[in-house]
């Protein structure tokens, strides 16, 4: 059930098993799973049902690094957290993104992709993806198309979830178990210890409000910037979790620029390869990757990219898909009048991306679109890029954070050969023409280079406190009942979206405290 702090307080009757900071994918899927298993869950979320401006004010922060758009713009402090925001773009990590790779200095994860593979599968069910089509084989099979191959570059599809946003997707469940407990405007502020136990956690409202939640363990699902936060907030003595001294270090995004500029030589074959995918109810999107050997023999990192095409028909094209979205998913409080005559403006659009659609299964792109090569890149585990406490204090009374965000010379080589790549495996069906900045490497090519609102690292995980912030099983090292599910613990990134690895690793840590 819902409720909210801002009006009421919790009843002595009702004793979780378990308490859930934030309700973004992480924490709901978490709770829900746990419900599942029959555990007794408390959810505390520092927004509101919706998106309030004055709850997004404790996210306010200092950038000192390369500028870094997404720490205002990509966080949201909201029942549903950035699923309110984002696409819904699903996405595994690569079996290398696992690996210890020698030309990359503190990458590599503690276990290998198999230890996930069973909760990725689980997590497509809580994302509402239970039916997708696994293999892209298959994918291209279903609408009369062989798999496209090019040499040293992989194709790969990404999945997009029918509904992006986890608190509609499991809002039923949410709003009517007497087993779950979602508490709004329950901002955590701090940790109650004793020795080495949480024996309780303190939440405020903006007005000052308070309350304390005593549970057997204690799960933070917040964002890796806001979770780095919390834990680098000062208290008496030493932080017992950062024995390492690497809370806030290795702080990562996935870099999004476009790398090249591409004339299709034959338009109707290029579309057959890039235009999105839409089967069964489900979207799956093209893009190419770098090959594992080609990184291994380049000595590079994981770089991906998307094509990004770009026509004066974008802002029509992108009302009618909206409106028609909302419609379809039954959302009609979200479709405004003027989208309605916009899009009756533009009938005879809307009609050619209805037959696409229904006829060849495909996105529509306005032939005369450019299209250019927008590559995300991975980031290498940099202890300089960083995040770390400003000297303000927020409207709770914690610190703000300050980011430090770097782009190395690494990641701008990756991007550098993977354009060179693409160019040379692409020439039979397109010209591609890239950055002359990018080439050169001159610093404008760095200045257009922007984040991709996926926050990772901060809180590493390792085996050995010595060597990270939390256990390989999500424990944060010198506590009892404490874990931390979030991007934050990832030691690498590859270049996939980080929302799905979380969500596998809710699923893996739920069976892990059902057992408890």
């Amino acid at each position: 059930m819902i409720h909210d702090l801002l009006r009421e307080r919790p009843s002595a009757e009702f004793h979780p098993d378990i308490c859930i900071v934030g309700a973004g994918a992480a924490g709901i899927c978490l709770a829900v799973e746990l419900e599942r298993q029959g555990k007794r869950v408390m959810v505390l979320e520092g927004g509101g049902r919706e998106i309030e401006e004055t709850a997004q004010e404790p996210y306010r922060s200092e950038v000192v690094g390369h500028v870094h758009r997404g720490i205002h713009e990509g966080r949201v402090r909201a029942h549903g957290g950035t699923t309110t925001r984002w696409g819904g773009q699903i996405l595994e990590l690569n079996a290398e993104d696992f690996e210890r790779r020698a030309w990359i200095e503190e990458s590599g994860w503690p276990f290998s992709r198999e230890e996930l593979e069973p909760f990725y599968l689980r997590a497509l069910g809580c994302e509402g993806l239970g039916d997708v089509t696994l293999e892209d084989a298959e994918v291209w099979r279903k609408i009369g198309l062989g798999k496209p191959e090019f040499p040293a570059m992989q194709t790969y599809l990404t999945r997009w979830c029918p509904e992006p946003n986890l608190a509609r997707v499991h809002a039923k469940k949410l709003e009517t178990s007497e087993s779950v407990q979602v508490w709004l405007h329950a901002n955590a502020v701090e940790l109650l210890l004793d020795g080495e136990t949480v024996r309780g956690l303190r939440c405020r409202t903006q007005t000052g409000l308070e309350m304390v939640v005593e549970a057997q363990q204690f799960v933070f699902c917040m964002g890796a910037i806001e979770c780095v936060r919390f834990f680098l907030q000062p208290r008496e003595g030493a932080l017992p979790w950062n024995r390492s001294g690497l809370l806030g270090r290795h702080f990562q995004d996935h870099i999004d620029a476009n790398a090249a500029s591409l004339l299709p030589r034959n338009p109707r074959r290029f579309a057959r390869i890039f235009d999105n995918i839409f089967f069964g109810g489900y979207k799956y999107h093209p893009k190419l990757r770098l090959a594992p050997d080609e990184q291994s023999r380049a000595k590079v990192l994981n770089c991906a990219a998307t094509m990004s095409f770009e026509s004066e028909m974008d802002e029509a094209l992108d009302v009618t898909k909206m409106t028609a979205k909302h419609l379809m998913r039954g959302h009609w409080g979200e479709v405004k009048p003027v989208d309605v005559l916009r899009t009756a403006r533009h009938t005879p659009l809307l009609m050619r991306q209805t037959l696409r659609y229904a006829l060849k299964h495909r996105a529509y792109n306005p032939p005369g679109a450019e299209v250019r090569l927008r590559v995300h890149c991975e980031q290498r585990p940099d202890g300089e890029s960083s995040i770390t406490l400003g000297e303000e204090r927020d409207s709770l009374g914690l610190l703000r954070a300050r980011l430090d965000w770097r782009i190395s010379e690494l990641e701008l080589r990756t991007i550098r050969y993977f354009a060179e790549t693409a160019a040379g495996s692409l020439a039979d069906i397109a010209d591609v023409k890239i950055d002359a900045a990018l080439l050169s490497g001159n610093a404008a090519f760095v200045e257009r280079c922007d984040d991709s609102n996926h926050h990772m690292g901060g809180m590493r995980m390792a085996a050995s406190p010595g060597e990270g912030v939390v256990t390989p099983d999500l424990l944060l090292h010198g506590l009892r009942n404490a874990y931390v599910c979030s991007s934050a613990v990832f030691p690498s990134s590859g270049f996939s979206n980080p929302t799905h690895t979380v969500i596998a690793l809710a699923m893996r840590l739920a069976d892990q405290l059902a057992k408890v």
